[in-house]
């Protein structure tokens, strides 16, 4: 059984994955959500998967996915929107957090995905950074120690392997490893105390899995972590006494591409690794029959043991988007909901006006809704008559004056409420810009932070504001719940913001 996680396009898998497959050449795939065109077409792929490789007398293949909940969902289509893990970490709640892995566990189950790759356990020290943003839990690594172990255990007890990543940990950067090498430098005493504790505690807690990182850390080695036998024999099984699967993070990412394909995965599988994934690298046919070679008896052993222990029965469709999946989904969403500055509910219920930004997906690992909130609608429902302005993020200044003329003629014709809803305003002048301009002519905008909570910090002029973490459909209702007045907002800061710019309720000690 070789050591690749293989990965292809479309809907049916190519007859040399199922080929692989039945061999023994392959036990492992990723998929992504080009391969996802419905939820049962999804279920029936992998079927032909654990087909492939029952014909040959193997176990199940272990099939990986991103569904980490919130920012990144490679699968939609009626699964369950997640608030995601920075909401998890403002609501601070371990239940909550098992539960999420439960609805997930239970969902790619049905699906027949057996691996998922979460939950992140990167630190979000670095809140200026889209590189990890609402898919870390927080900044507290004990915190975030603890919410990771429960999320694996709900997961885990539902037969779904959990992976937690990116170790030994890609929250201290501004450098995304899609696109460049990051160089963590901190010390292997400031790594121990910080970076490392919440994948100690993953592995007490029994993680399947654990996705090394493509960063460099001087302080331990000279390679990037996924190419250290230093970290990834060294540090991870030696020294933490990890005895589960090692997995790499995407080996087409650029953080590795000045290397060939086949040497990628040959130096991850030396340094430790016991499946290099993929990614999306060309002729992985090839790959793999270049890398048999390179396949370790133990590391062989120790994902031949995993697949044995896989389920071979699934629970059916009918559990994905169920009523208590959903009702997960809302609970943790308006636990969340964090009243940052000021009383957000609505103190002018007639007219209300909208200030929605539009804005795609802003780092590769997201899957979030690319187009304007659904925030709007939903506050529609509750106050008919709300107008609603969209503008682009990023947009020019010429722009934002069109939108804050609209403003102010909208407020010249009766009073009302106006709501900003920022998406990463804080590195966007334009978002800025208008929030300045709508203070300055004493509109007093309620701002709401989709995203990072960074935007309250750099809004300082902002009266009113609340946090949701994420732009879900369950997390804008649940935004409009609080402004509305129908529940209260009672999520904590899960990161450190200056304290000139909280209120009282959210001032750390």
């Amino acid at each position: 059984m070789g050591s690749c996680m293989i990965s292809f396009r479309g809907h049916e898998a190519p007859a040399w994955v199922l080929a692989a497959l039945e061999s023994g050449a392959v036990g492992a795939v990723c998929l992504f959500n080009f391969n996802v065109a419905s939820l049962a077409q999804l279920r029936e792929l992998n079927l032909s998967l654990m087909a492939a490789a029952a014909a040959g007398g193997h176990p199940p293949p272990i099939i990986g996915i991103d569904q980490e909940g919130g920012q990144l969902m490679a699968v939609g289509h009626g699964a369950t929107e997640l608030p995601g893990n920075l909401a998890l970490g403002a609501a601070g709640s371990l239940e909550l957090a098992h539960r999420t892995g439960e609805v997930l566990g239970s969902e790619l189950l049905a699906l027949g995905c057996n691996m998922n790759f979460a939950p992140v356990l990167d630190l979000a020290t670095q809140l200026a950074s889209d590189v990890m943003g609402v898919r870390a839990f927080g900044d507290d690594p004990q915190q975030v120690a603890a919410l990771g172990a429960a999320l694996i255990a709900g997961m885990q007890s539902l037969g779904v392997l959990a992976t937690a990543k990116h170790f030994p940990g890609h929250g201290d950067t501004q450098l995304d490893s899609h696109h460049s090498t990051p160089v963590i430098t901190a010390a292997p005493e400031l790594l121990k105390r910080r970076e490392i504790v919440p994948f100690v505690a993953a592995i007490k807690a029994g993680v399947a899995a654990i996705m090394s990182c493509h960063a460099v850390y001087p302080a331990l080695d000279g390679a990037v972590a996924t190419h250290s036998r230093a970290i990834l024999t060294g540090l991870l099984r030696d020294e933490l006494g990890y005895a589960g699967l090692v997995v790499t993070d995407a080996l087409d990412m650029s953080a590795v591409g000045d290397l060939p394909g086949v040497e990628r995965a040959r130096r991850s599988v030396r340094a430790g690794a016991d499946l290099a994934m993929l990614g999306h690298l060309p002729d992985q046919h090839q790959l793999v029959r270049e890398l048999e070679a390179e396949t370790d008896p133990t590391s062989a052993a120790r994902v031949l043991a995993v697949r044995r222990r896989l389920p071979t029965e699934l629970p059916p469709l009918t559990v994905i988007g169920s009523q208590g999946h959903r009702e997960v989904a809302r609970v943790s969403s308006e636990a969340a909901i964090t009243v940052v500055r000021g009383d957000p509910r609505l103190a002018q219920r007639a007219r209300l006006l909208v200030v929605s930004v539009a804005a795609g997906a802003l780092t590769p690992a997201e899957t979030a809704p690319g187009g304007a909130s659904c925030l709007a609608a939903q506050l529609r429902a509750r106050v008919p008559d709300t107008t609603e302005v969209v503008f682009e993020r990023g947009a020019p200044a010429p722009a934002v004056d069109v939108v804050a003329a609209q403003v102010a003629a909208w407020r010249a014709a009766g009073a009302g409420e106006v709501v900003v809803a920022t998406v990463n305003a804080a590195g966007d002048e334009a978002q800025l810009s208008l929030l300045r301009r709508l203070v300055a002519m004493g509109a007093d905008p309620i701002l709401v932070a989709l995203r990072t909570p960074l935007d309250v910090a750099a809004a300082d002029g902002v009266r009113r504001a609340v946090c949701s973490y994420g732009r879900r459909e369950p997390q804008t209702e649940a935004v409009a719940r609080v402004l509305c007045g129908e529940v209260e907002g009672r999520g904590r800061l899960p990161v450190a913001l200056p304290a000139a710019v909280l209120g009282d309720d959210q001032a750390r000690p």
